[in-house]
């Protein structure tokens, strides 16, 4: 059996600072906490999670969970609706509102993400592109 590889000295501290670049950069540009655009566009992939998926989902506590939810509620963005396949089970959808604001987040997030690569060449791009999609599939 092969003894893992460790990424080389090099490229962690990279890896860091560029998760740290695009949540920074993001974190100015989106007028809601970061932690609620996630929330809000992992429900619109998800169209009716319940709170039990965005807590896996996030890796948080259910409480936690309920708390973003919380958030969204009151900023009229998501409703809280019983699920129809379980009663026992609550569900978060999009409100009108909510998917209007998701739109308006998602081109914000383009743009902030399209000024950070655009140095990059198109052979680059898709060379970022082969290896990341690489580290998905091993992980």
């Amino acid at each position: 059996m092969k003894a893992p590889r460790i990424a080389s000295s090099a490229t962690i501290p990279l890896f860091t600072d560029v998760g740290a670049l695009i949540k920074g950069r993001l974190q100015q540009a989106l007028p809601l906490p970061f932690s609620q655009c996630q929330t809000l566009w992992f429900i619109a992939r998800q169209g009716r999670p319940n709170m039990q998926d965005v807590a896996k989902h996030f890796k948080i506590t259910a409480p936690s969970a309920t708390f973003l939810a919380d958030e969204l509620v009151r900023s009229g963005l998501v409703v809280r609706e019983a699920s129809t396949k379980d009663r026992r089970k609550v569900e978060v959808a999009l409100t009108p509102k909510g998917k209007r604001e998701c739109k308006v987040l998602m081109r914000k997030r383009t743009q902030v993400l399209s000024s950070i690569f655009d140095s990059l060449n198109n052979a680059d791009r898709a060379e970022l592109n082969r290896i990341l999609k690489k580290i998905l599939l091993a992980v």
